[in-house]
Formats: structure tokens, C-alpha cells, sequence
């Protein structure tokens, strides 16, 4: 019987107007490696709304299709960002739960990681959906429970810039270290309270701290993740590095913070986060080196 592995690779597949399924990057692979990708548990994480990754019905099931023959278990996929409002998020919801019917029999939606496993075992694509934005709530925090319900499995507070819940990365990056509000600190107990995950990606450092600080004394054992983080460390030390390098990486101490929380710490494949580094076109080994990275860290 073979070993079955979980993997959680995490990559940013967004576009402009076109098909999602084609811009994609695959590389050859060996049979062994091949193999290896399809007795595992793969998640990727890839944000394409509709009408930037995908603009057609087949567009996503053509994409999806070709994930999962490449034994990718399935996709924590991102149905809001930046400042989305509720209705936006729940268009974006039932345009993507409506083309998936046109399918019927090929998804499991996740509300567990018994969800995960069966969608693996029987060959079908496990969806698990997620909010770069806290906006979403309009204001509101009885939507937390909803959202909950409507199968968020994980929120970023603020994404990159400066909003009621605390800066983003970029708003820090430039002088903006407002940090973790009481308004953050209100959604985040409704976060917890409800299972929804606390994902720390695109927030600055100071509110990344913050709601550290937050949940280890309020909930400790609760974990927290970076879905979509490169390490700061690895590039660091290129040549053409710059000073401040990129405002969306990650330190070791945050990285390690996460990981002893209990969650977990996953690279984007984002070619212009490699500071100094910026290749047209990453490749595997610089992929590898990503994971292998966090790996050795924590």
C-alpha cells in the first residue's frame, strides 16, 4: 500500500482576459515524479475570478479537468479580494457553483479534511474556498457565520493596502503601520469562534504580529496560516537584491511562528516576489528551492 502525503502548493494563476487553463505553466515531468504527484494530496491555491482567469464555462471546467489528470487533489480557491463587498462575493460564489454543475459528479465541496481524503481516493476534485478580504462582511459580523456556512475555510484581513482591519503589506511597506484594529480584533474572535481560519498573507508586519501576539494568548492551539508567502531569507542575499526587498515576503521568525501555532506556511510561484531574482519564467528548481526552504526552516 502506498504512503499517501499531503502537499499544499500554492500558486497564483491570475491573468488577464484569458483562459486560465492556457496560461497555466506545466513542465515535463518523469514518471516517477508523476507518480508521486498522484499518490499525493496536492491543494493548490490559485485566485481567477471570473472575467480575469476565466470568461467562459469552459474555460474553468477545461483548467480543472487538467489539474486533476495531473493529480492535483484540489484547488482552495479565492472568491474575493481587495475591497469586495458581499454582493460581489456572492455573485462570484454561484458563478462558480453554477458552471460547476454543468458537471455534476466531479467536485467535493470541503468542509473537512475527511472531504479532502475521499475527494483523492475517488479520483474527483475537492473545491475549498476562500476571501483575500475581510470587506466582504460589509460591516457586519454575524456574516462571519454565514460565510462559514457558504464554505470560507479561511480570510485574509486586509489585502496589501489599509482597510478597518489593520494595513496591508503595501500600506506598511509605505509608511502606513496602523497595524491590527479593535475592528480586527472583533472579526478575528468571529473567525474563531466559527472555524474559519486566520490566513496572514498580505498583511504588513505589524498587523502580522499583532494578530500573532492575538491569537497565542487568546487561542492558543488554534493555528494560523500563510497560504500564499515567499521567504524573505532566500533572497536576501542576491546581488541585485534590493534594500527593503519585496513588501509581500515573509520573515523566518513570522514563518516559524505559524508553523508552531500548528498551521501551515506555503510559497506563491509569483515571479516578481523573487527579489533579485525576477525570472521570466520560473522554473521547477527555483519552485523546489521555495518549499525546500520552509522546509528546512521549521
Amino acid at each position: 500500500m502506498r504512503t499517501t502525503r499531503i502537499a499544499i502548493l500554492s500558486t497564483i494563476l491570475a491573468a488577464g482576459a484569458a483562459q486560465a487553463s492556457l496560461e497555466s505553466k506545466t513542465w515535463p515531468a518523469s514518471d516517477k515524479a508523476t507518480q508521486f504527484v498522484k499518490d499525493t494530496i496536492v491543494i493548490g491555491f490559485f485566485a481567477t475570478p471570473y472575467g480575469a482567469g476565466w470568461t467562459e464555462p469552459d474555460h474553468l471546467h477545461d483548467y480543472l479537468q487538467r489539474s486533476r489528470d495531473a493529480g492535483i487533489t484540489g484547488h482552495d480557491a479565492t472568491l474575493a479580494a481587495a475591497s469586495c463587498t458581499w454582493d460581489e462575493y456572492l455573485n462570484e460564489l454561484q458563478l462558480w457553483r453554477n458552471t460547476m454543475a454543468e458537471t455534476p459528479g466531479k467536485y467535493i465541496f470541503v468542509r473537512s479534511i475527511r472531504d479532502i481524503e475521499a475527494a483523492h481516493i475517488q479520483g474527483k476534485t475537492a473545491m475549498i474556498w476562500n476571501s483575500q478580504t475581510s470587506t466582504i462582511i460589509d460591516g457586519d459580523l454575524k456574516k462571519v457565520a454565514l460565510l462559514k456556512e457558504l464554505g470560507i475555510a479561511s480570510i485574509i484581513l486586509s489585502y496589501n493596502d489599509m482597510f478597518r482591519a489593520g494595513s496591508g503589506s503595501l500600506a506598511e511597506f509605505n509608511g502606513v503601520k496602523v497595524g491590527l484594529t479593535s475592528w480586527g480584533e472583533s472579526i478575528i474572535h468571529e473567525m474563531v469562534k466559527h472555524g474559519i481560519v486566520v490566513d496572514l498573507s498580505h498583511m504588513g508586519p505589524k498587523t502580522t504580529n499583532e494578530i500573532m501576539d492575538l491569537m497565542d494568548k487568546d487561542y492558543p492551539g488554534v493555528p494560523y496560516v500563510f497560504t500564499h508567502s515567499l521567504p524573505i531569507g532566500l533572497y536576501k542575499n542576491e546581488p541585485a537584491a534590493t534594500p527593503r526587498g519585496c513588501y509581500r515576503n515573509i520573515t523566518d521568525a513570522e514563518a516559524i511562528r505559524a508553523a508552531k501555532s500548528g498551521g501551515f506556511i506555503s510559497p506563491t510561484f509569483t515571479e516578481w516576489m523573487m527579489d533579485g531574482v525576477w525570472p521570466d519564467d520560473i522554473t521547477p528548481e527555483q519552485c523546489a528551492d521555495m518549499i525546500d526552504y520552509y522546509v528546512q526552516l521549521v
